[in-house]
């Protein structure tokens, strides 16, 4: 080998090392804010902010005309976050609704994860910023590598002028109005209007923190008056935040919290199964003391084949305590959602997998209140209509082929 050829190598190496000697010192130097470690208190109403109203979306398509109008009302300031937001139909559809109001005066702050958008045309977001709106890309993937490079940000967050906030599993992307290609792609979504959106506010701060020395520029809002009302009564929220960081992750335990309070039933929805040992172990003593416990899957997973035969693997312990699990047919359900004794719900962006306790920023909102945990219940029930309930043999029945796939992929499932 030339001595040019080494020199080139022994100072790409020295570029790359430093590269991830910076990353790991700007990271270290971030500390949580007080306000956001708040939110990661364990799960009690003690906790919650009181007085909010909640409209639930069960698909895109009823989600994108209110938060359009949302943003287009605006008159103090938007931040937008989400994991996903493609260059596609529905992409250009919103980047135009938040250009527009840059281009109003109105200060609007947009976070994506570099991860999911290294497929997006970072041109798509560089002309965001031409007209105004303050872009930053989280964690961006390459082409330093870090060993910080699989932490992602997961969360979809929305918070318009302090006082009206989105959040839950949505992505922006056209495929969730397209569906699959066998049937409509199912998911849940909130809109919040009240105190708990200052909550959602500090989360989308704190992640603006990690990716810049700079503070947005916006007025603080006073609480002021909606828009317009939606006829719900007040309940409370609590707000609870995860990060990779965290040494045992606050929505993890709110989870195995609410199953180990349920009394009456306990049910479940989650694109993915793929639990630590102590949630597995919470829902199987659950529905061992007579609690009936439902958990709701996708019979078909939307990225790969793997990722489904990874989640049934750790359906035995379920099935033998007695849990009911039923696979959903007909298209995909991405919705993550936990109710309980018609007393308390849960909707967000964690999923029951590994990458979203120990490898993704995440957040939920722990709902407090009977008519919200009763309408999230009757969901569940009109989404069992396209399932079918596994028989509790079903383990031992497998077929050859069910039996070697779970065994190859179960090693990986902290990967998946």
């Amino acid at each position: 080998m030339k001595i040019n050829q080494i020199i080139i190598i022994v100072a790409l190496a020295i570029v790359i090392i430093g590269a991830m000697v910076c990353d790991i010192v700007r990271r270290r130097q971030y500390k949580p804010s007080a306000q956001l470690n708040e939110l990661k208190q364990p799960l009690s109403i003690e906790h919650a902010t009181h007085g909010n109203i909640i409209e639930t979306y069960t698909n895109i398509s009823q989600l994108i005309p209110s938060l359009l109008r949302d943003i287009d009302r605006a008159k103090e300031y938007v931040l937008f976050q989400f994991f996903k937001f493609e260059k596609d139909s529905l992409g250009m559809v919103v980047r135009e609704a938040l250009i527009k109001k840059a281009n109003e005066g109105v200060p609007v702050y947009v976070i994506y994860d570099a991860f999911p958008g290294c497929i997006v045309n970072h041109s798509f977001f560089r002309e965001m910023k031409l007209y105004g709106v303050e872009v930053h890309r989280y964690n961006p993937v390459l082409p330093i590598p870090s060993p910080y490079s699989n932490n992602r940000n997961h969360r979809k967050i929305v918070v318009i002028d302090g006082h009206i906030g989105y959040m839950g599993g949505m992505n922006i992307a056209e495929r969730y109005l397209k569906g699959v290609h066998n049937g409509d792609w199912r998911d849940t979504h909130l809109r919040i209007e009240g105190a708990a959106c200052q909550q959602l506010q500090q989360v989308f701060m704190d992640d603006w923190r990690k990716q810049s020395t700079t503070t947005p520029h916006y007025t603080t809002l006073h609480h002021t008056t909606p828009h317009y009302t939606i006829h719900q009564a007040p309940c409370p929220i609590q707000i609870i935040a995860s990060d990779p960081e965290d040494s045992i992750p606050p929505i993890l335990q709110a989870m195995i919290q609410m199953a180990d309070s349920a009394e009456q039933y306990l049910y479940i929805q989650s694109p993915y199964f793929l639990p630590p040992k102590p949630l597995q172990a919470a829902l199987c003593q659950a529905a061992k003391r007579g609690v009936d416990v439902r958990l709701m899957i996708p019979k078909r997973g939307d990225r790969s084949i793997f990722i489904s035969y990874a989640s049934r693997s750790y359906l035995k312990p379920l099935l033998a305590a007695g849990v009911k699990v039923y696979f959903h047919t007909f298209g995909f359900i991405h919705a993550k959602a936990w109710v309980a004794d018609d007393k308390i719900a849960t909707v967000g962006s964690s999923n029951i997998d590994f990458r979203s306790f120990t490898q993704s920023s995440e957040v939920n909102a722990f709902v407090y209140d009977t008519i919200f945990a009763q309408q999230m219940r009757q969901i569940f029930e009109q989404d069992m209509q396209h399932c079918y309930l596994i028989p509790q043999d079903w383990w031992q029945q497998r077929s050859i082929k069910e039996r070697l796939l779970q065994v190859i992929v179960k090693p990986f499932a902290h990967l998946l």
